[in-house]
């Protein structure tokens, strides 16, 4: 306030002082209770009182900030990753859940079999001058260079003279049912020098297979348009020596001619043996586990022979 200014009913004097006389009882001004103080607040107060508000408002600022910094970085972070993972797998899962099924063309179940499977061989099916096998090892069927366990069951000796590109013939059957068998055949195979000699192994795997399928032995049987599922061409090992395994199973054209079975597995196995190559070939009931399973222990148990 400036020192001139009127106080109450007082004039200033000449000293500058305020002149307190006509004041109250005790000396002081005379204001009333609840009254406007004519003194304001001097600037460097209002500075300060500027400067304290502007300072909490700062203060309440910052803490708004950390705080949310705080929460985006634990709370909605959190959701932000669980949503995109959740986003992600779903896309991973409807991915795989709407790919396109692509039959596999060489999945034997599914593909037509190939040419080699036809019930027509594609050679002549030359059948050579019989020759007896070679006496077997005690407990074994002979066949060329090639010897086999016989399984359980395996008690029909079967009489082929020959067969189809195989001498030196010795056989094993097991019934099915009636005059039906499943038989297991070994030969020394020999292709004549008029057809081009041997052809080699998946060839020769290939003609034995096709002459046997449709020889009058098995054709009766088969019909003369059977279904063909299960087919490969491919090559193996038996007993150490290079060989070919071809094999499909037929499905009878007349499902009603026998009660227990209705189709036949047929394979040929052609080995390069040191003394020239050797065959297998064989017809066995592809619905009866037990038949199904000495096939496969009988070529399990394959050994080349001098």
């Amino acid at each position: 306030m400036s020192p001139t200014q009127d106080q109450g009913t007082g004039t200033g004097s000449a000293s500058g002082l305020p002149d307190f006389v006509g004041s109250g009882p005790d000396g002081l001004p005379d204001y009333e209770h609840g009254g406007d103080d004519p003194v304001g607040p001097t600037e460097g107060a209002r500075r300060r009182t500027l400067v304290l508000v502007l300072s909490v408002i700062g203060s309440a600022l910052v803490l708004l900030a950390v705080g949310t910094l705080v929460l985006s970085q634990t709370v909605f972070r959190g959701l932000d990753d669980e949503e995109r993972t959740v986003a992600s797998s779903t896309a991973s899962r409807s991915a795989e859940g709407h790919e396109e099924y692509v039959p596999n063309e060489e999945d034997p179940s599914l593909a037509p079999p190939p040419p080699i499977f036809t019930q027509a061989p594609t050679t002549d099916c030359t059948m050579p001058e019989y020759a007896p096998a070679a006496a077997a090892d005690p407990g074994t069927v002979r066949g060329g260079n090639l010897q086999y366990t016989p399984p359980e069951g395996w008690d029909y000796p079967w009489s082929e003279s020959s067969l189809p590109y195989m001498s030196e013939v010795g056989s094993q059957g097991r019934n099915v049912e009636g005059s039906w068998y499943s038989v297991v055949n070994l030969g020394k195979v020999e292709f004549t020098e008029d057809e081009g000699g041997y052809p080699g192994l998946e060839q020769a795997a290939v003609t034995i297979f096709q002459c046997y399928a449709t020889t009058s032995g098995v054709l009766v049987g088969f019909g003369e348009n059977p279904e063909v599922t299960d087919h490969r061409s491919e090559p193996t090992t038996v007993d150490g020596q290079p060989a070919w395994i071809v094999q499909a199973t037929y499905h009878f054209e007349d499902q009603d001619q026998f009660s227990s079975t209705s189709a036949s597995i047929v394979t040929s196995i052609v080995v390069e043996t040191p003394d020239g190559p050797s065959a297998l070939a064989s017809d066995v009931a592809a619905d009866h586990p037990d038949h199904v399973q000495n096939l496969e222990d009988i070529i399990a148990s394959l050994e080349v022979v001098d």
